[in-house]
C-alpha cells in the first residue's frame, strides 16, 4: 500500500516537474512545502527501516548467543584432547574431514611502560622511535593566506586555492 502511495507521489512529482515553474514567492512557498512533505516521507521510511534493522540485529544476536556456550564447550574438549596427546607425542596432529586443531608458538611483547622503553632507546641510541610529520593546515592557512607566503610574497607550490559557492536549500 505504501509503495503504491509513493509511486503515485513520484508520478505526480514527475508531472509537476514538467508543468510547474517557480516564478514568484507564492510558487516558491509551494515548492518548499512539497520539499518538506518529501523530507518527512523519507524520514519516516528511514525511521521504519532503522527500527526493523535493529529488531533483526537483536534477534540474530540472541540466536547466536544461544550457541556460544556450546561452541566454547566443544572447543574446550578438542583443546584438552589436543594438549593431552601433544604431551605424549610432540608430533601429534589432530585432523579430520570436519576440521583440525593446530598450534603455533609466537613471541608477544607486552609494553608495560612505553615511556621507559622510549627513554632507554634514546639513551642507548637505538633507532626505534618514529616521529610522525604532518601539515598543520590551520597554521598554514594563517601563515600563507590564499596560497601566498605572507613573509616573502612567494606563491606556495603544491597548493591550489579555489573559491566555491555552496547553495543550501532547507525546508523548514
Amino acid at each position: 500500500m505504501m509503495n503504491m502511495l509513493l509511486q503515485n507521489d513520484l508520478l505526480e512529482m514527475n508531472e509537476v516537474k514538467e508543468e510547474f515553474k517557480v516564478t514568484d514567492l507564492k510558487s516558491a512557498t509551494w515548492a518548499f512545502r512539497k520539499l518538506r512533505a518529501i523530507e518527512a516521507k523519507v524520514a519516516g521510511i528511514n525511521e521504519t527501516a532503522t527500527e526493523q534493522m535493529l529488531d533483526i540485529k537483536n534477534w540474530a544476536d540472541n540466536e547466536i548467543k544461544a550457541y556460544e556456550h556450546e561452541k566454547e564447550y566443544f572447543e574446550g574438549l578438542l583443546s584438552a584432547y589436543y594438549i593431552e596427546e601433544r604431551a605424549k607425542d610432540k608430533k601429534f596432529k589432530l585432523s579430520t574431514p570436519y576440521g583440525k586443531v593446530t598450534s603455533r608458538k609466537t613471541t608477544k611483547y607486552i609494553y608495560e611502560d612505553k615511556q621507559a622503553v622510549m627513554d632507554y632507546c634514546n639513551l642507548n641510541e637505538i633507532d626505534a622511535i618514529r616521529v610522525k610529520e604532518e601539515l598543520d593546515k590551520t597554521a598554514f592557512k594563517k601563515l600563507c593566506k590564499d596560497g601566498v607566503n605572507q613573509a616573502t610574497g612567494e606563491i606556495v607550490p603544491g597548493v591550489r586555492v579555489e573559491t566555491v559557492e555552496n547553495i543550501s536549500i532547507k525546508a523548514e
